[in-house]
Order: C-alpha cells, then structure tokens, then sequence
C-alpha cells in the first residue's frame, strides 16, 4: 500500500526536485519561474480544470448525498476557519491569511487524487475528486481571487471597491473555465470530444510545470520552517482528515465512502498557492515550503490513514 502513495507522490516530490536542481545550476531564475506560473494560471490549468469538470456525472453528484455535503461542507469550513485564525489570531495580512486558507482548503485533489483514489477505488473514485475538485475552482478559487484582488490592486488587475474585485475575480481564467464547464454538467451539454482532446494536451502539464516552478522558487528564497509552514501542514496532513473521519462517522457513511472522504482531505497542499503568491509577489518562500513539506509529510500521513481505515 505504501508503494501506491509513493507512487502518486512521488512525481510530484520529483518535479519540485528537479526544478530545484535546475535553479540551483543557473538554468532558471525568478522572472522565468514567474512566467511558467502565469503560463499555468492562464492557460493549462484553467483547460485542465474545464476538462476534468465535464467529465462529472450531472445524476451521481445529484445522488451523492451525505458524501457530498461533508466533502463540499468541509472544504468551505476548514478555508474559513483557517482564514479566521490566520488573519485575526495570529494578525497576518489578508493575503497571507488567504494563501494559508487555501493551503489548508485546498487538498491536491485534482493532481494526486486521481492517482490514488483511483489505484485504491477504481472508477467509484469519480465522484470524490470531481466533488472535491468542482468545490476548490468552482466556489473557492473565485472567494481567493476577489480577497487577494482587495489586497493587492496594483498585481492583479482590480478596480477600486468590491465590485471592481468581484469582477476580477469572475474574469480570471481559472475562475471562469470551471463554471463554464459546471453549467455545460447541470444543462447536459456535452462536450465535443475535439475540444476535450485538445484542451488535455496543455492541460496535462499543469501539475508538472507547477511543480518545477516551486522548486525554482524554492532554491531561489530557501526552504523555510516557521510557524505558519509548520501550522498549515499539520492542519492539512493531520487536523483535516481526522474532522473529516470524525464527519463521516457522525453521518454512519459506509466504510467504502468513509475511506473516499478520509483520504480525499489526507492530499497534500496543492500547488496552486505557490502560483498565486508568485503573481502577488507575497508569501512566496512559505508557499513553496508549505507545499513541498506538505507533500513530503503526505507519504507517510496518507499512509498512515490508508492503513487505519482499512480496519
């Protein structure tokens, strides 16, 4: 079982890698680290994402029920809990707080989910990370663009007032390929499969690419292990998936689904944070930290999790 995880992480663990030793020969710099980011927030992610969301069955997540109200439940609270203590608690800026929310919110669904859901569950496995993956772009991704865009007008773009962020938000690629693709799902439009097989080309390099941007920027700032790194990697490995078994007992889920949701919130922090904090050029060395501690502690924890819910 330890080989499956090793399996799924350890691309990831390997493109940070590389990108470290790429950085740390003189290949990469900031400003191309910096441009591989904006490459994946605008363009392969945002086709990544509308691909993988239109593939979502419209009947299961209708019939999902209670598997679907904690994954969807729980990922909305653990952001807004995380933001609650990051900003008023510990007083870090707005968009500090948000990165660490979305450290903490945000498991790498999209990106590891798929590898281990689907070796442990099979194609059962759909429905969790499209769940997982339709709530993070689709709900969540918007909320960090409109408070990062309140917090940082001149890098992203926005106007003044929480119209002007709202609206920049909703006209960020990333936020606007989900939902376009989420209402193609509720309409049952399909999608034709010359635009699926397109859009995967691009789309299929956003972990890599992101990945090696973060050990690009990891050798450049230095890995880092404060408090807020060390914070949100417990509350991701550990706090996370133990409120989400606790969830799944509470509502007498079947032990095939209460596997599905433990395991889904045991992923590590998604890259994605490190995209953003490139572009607002805040909080960039502990996202990077974050993101590979997370991943590397995630070997070990989901594991761990795989092992003790298989009782």
């Amino acid at each position: 079982m330890l080989e499956t995880i090793c399996g799924a992480i350890f691309p990831v663990v390997l493109s940070m890698m590389l990108g470290y030793l790429a950085a740390s020969l003189g290949m990469f710099n900031r400003d191309q680290a910096t441009a591989l980011n904006r490459m994946v927030l605008k363009f392969a992610l945002p086709l990544d994402l509308f691909v993988g969301i239109s593939k979502i069955d419209r009947q299961q997540i209708l019939n999902s029920g209670s598997l679907a109200a904690i994954i969807i439940g729980w990922m909305i609270v653990s952001f807004f809990l995380t933001y609650w203590f990051s900003r008023f608690v510990f007083k870090r800026s707005v968009s500090l707080a948000t990165l660490q929310a979305l450290a903490v919110g945000n498991p790498s669904v999209p990106f590891v989910g798929s590898a281990v859901l689907g070796f442990l569950f099979g194609g059962k496995s759909a429905l969790a990370v499209s769940l997982a993956s339709m709530t993070i772009n689709v709900l969540l991704i918007p909320i960090v663009f409109f408070l990062l865009a309140s917090d940082n007008p001149e890098t992203m773009d926005s106007g003044g007032g929480w119209e002007g962020h709202l609206k920049q938000a909703f006209k960020q690629p990333v936020v606007l390929a989900p939902l376009i693709a989420f209402l193609f799902v509720l309409l049952g439009i399909p999608i034709p499969k010359l635009i699926d097989t397109s859009f995967v080309m691009l789309g299929r390099s956003t972990g890599g690419v992101a990945m090696f941007s973060a050990g690009i920027l990891l050798f450049l700032m230095k890995p880092v292990i404060n408090k807020m790194v060390v914070t949100s990697v417990t509350f991701r490995n550990i706090l996370a998936p133990f409120c989400a078994y606790g969830l799944a007992l509470a509502a007498h889920l079947t032990p095939f689904y209460l596997r599905e949701v433990v395991l889904t919130f045991s992923m590590p922090s998604a890259s994605v944070i490190v995209i953003l904090s490139s572009q607002i050029k805040k909080g960039e060395r502990e996202a990077a930290s974050t993101v590979f501690l997370s991943t590397l502690v995630a070997i070990f924890s989901m594991g761990a999790w795989i092992a003790f819910t298989s009782e």
